[in-house]
């Protein structure tokens, strides 16, 4: 397949490249290793410089879009407005018109009542006043409004690139610029939802799956949930997992250290990731165990404190943000990978499948992990993991004991693991049939015109 005959298509991001996002980073550069002709777009600048090495051949073609005090925004809407002004006006009126009809579309945080063990309680004051702003449906309904210049922006600069379609990733905030671009200019646009995107705040969403030419998203439980809010139609709704290098996940990179018992998770340090509860159980078990904990987030410091409080201070490190690289020697040294994932009742966010999950059972380590969302989709408990309740230290404890003493079942759930990761988790596979599907819909070439060798991490460096 020749370039020419590629259309390019936009992926518009809330903020890119973000380092704890990092699936992402590797579906576009797949994608554009297979093909698929690929314009970055981003709302927003990330908020911080640290990213994974193979973000730097992106970094500088990103195209950040104005923020709405942008002059250059205003004049664009302007000449718009004036030219189309009931088109214009009628995107507003339609987002409200949608927002409305969604009103009583799974708005669960209205009618609970946090309890005392709440995960909730765990986060920072700052963290709540976000939480609270971020899953009101008015102020999302404001949001969403205050979007459409920058849609208008985007759909013009679409135009005059010449690039045809668009696709959003997250079905939040970047999903309605996909809408409102659809509406006022005709481009075609699809999006991924990818987790608590589709569950704080499900207004708008049965107006974008079926407005969408595909939706894609990484798990079942997150297709049913979207074929419920849209009702009956023609909606589209593809899962697609994220999947996990293979060649860079294996069992041979493996270098246990012996000694203490290691227990290692990864995730942003935000309540919904459990982390607490993990800590919690390491100070519940009756041996001595380290715990490593890798990722960056607003929870670091009041980990740490509650490190000390249990008494275990002295057993856990916190590693912070790596690359994949370095993720790959930690867990080699790893007995178990833990991640004590809960749902936040009130705004819905949570873990759907946690990509670190099928890259340390790739790699053949026994994990551990919560019943929640999709996580069943990836670990059936006593065959390729174990799975335990959510926000339950004392099982969690429970678990990790069985499995620090029972060498022959840390092996044999950590074979089934890696099998189940190669049978449905390979990336190399899954990205192919994205690509195909990339491809179809730009007419461009067929699915056999694909490369033959897959991609993989290597081709990033």
């Amino acid at each position: 397949m020749t370039a020419a005959r590629t259309r390019p298509v936009a992926f518009l991001f809330p903020a890119f490249p973000v380092l704890h996002q990092t699936f992402v980073l590797w579906e576009v550069l797949a994608l554009r290793g297979l093909g698929v002709k690929i314009e970055v777009y981003s709302l927003k600048k990330p908020s911080t410089r640290t990213q994974q090495p193979e973000a730097q051949r992106l970094a500088g073609e990103v195209q950040y879009l104005p923020s709405v005090f942008s002059p250059a925004l205003w004049r664009t809407n302007f000449r718009f407005a004036r030219a189309r002004p009931a088109e214009y006006f009628s995107a507003y009126r339609r987002l409200v018109r949608h927002w409305w009809a969604d009103r009583h579309a799974g708005q669960s945080w209205q009618c609970k009542r946090i309890g005392k063990n709440a995960p909730e309680r765990e986060a920072t004051l700052v963290e709540r006043v976000q939480g609270r702003f971020n899953r009101l449906p008015f102020f999302y309904l404001l949001k969403s409004l205050a979007l459409v210049p920058v849609a208008v922006y985007l759909g013009e600069r679409l135009r005059a690139e010449g690039v045809d379609r668009l696709h959003a990733h997250w079905a939040s905030y970047p999903a309605t610029v996909g809408l409102v671009v659809h509406w006022l200019y005709g481009i075609p646009f699809s999006f991924t939802g990818h987790a608590y995107d589709i569950y704080m705040v499900p207004r708008l969403l049965r107006a974008k799956v079926n407005a969408a030419r595909f939706v894609v998203t990484c798990a079942r439980v997150n297709a049913d949930h979207l074929a419920r809010l849209a009702g009956p139609g023609n909606h589209r709704i593809l899962v697609n997992y994220h999947g996990v290098d293979l060649d860079r996940f294996r069992p041979e990179a493996r270098a246990r250290a012996g000694g203490i018992p290691r227990i290692v998770t990864c995730g942003r340090l935000e309540p919904y990731k459990g982390h607490h509860v993990l800590l919690a159980a390491c100070a519940a078990m009756k041996r001595p165990v380290r715990c490593i904990i890798v990722g960056e987030g607003p929870q670091r410091r009041r980990l740490e404190r509650l490190a000390q409080k249990l008494g275990i201070g002295d057993r856990v490190e916190f590693a912070g943000a790596v690359s994949q690289t370095e993720l790959v020697r930690i867990y080699g040294g790893a007995d178990v990978v833990a991640l004590a994932s809960v749902v936040l009742e009130r705004s819905g966010k949570r873990d759907v499948i946690p990509n670190v999950l099928a890259e340390a059972m790739a790699m053949g380590l026994p994990v551990v992990a919560t019943n929640i969302s999709g996580i069943r989709e990836l670990v059936t408990d006593g065959v390729t993991g174990r799975l335990v309740p959510p926000n339950d230290p004392q099982a969690l404890a429970a678990v990790l004991e069985e499995l620090l003493g029972d060498e022959e079942q840390r092996l044999r759930l950590g074979r089934a693991a890696r099998e189940k990761v190669v049978a449905d988790f390979d990336r190399s596979r899954n990205v192919r049939a994205l690509a195909r599907l990339f491809l179809e819909e730009s007419e461009a070439a067929s699915a056999a015109a694909l490369p033959d060798e897959p991609w993989s991490a290597a081709n990033a460096q």
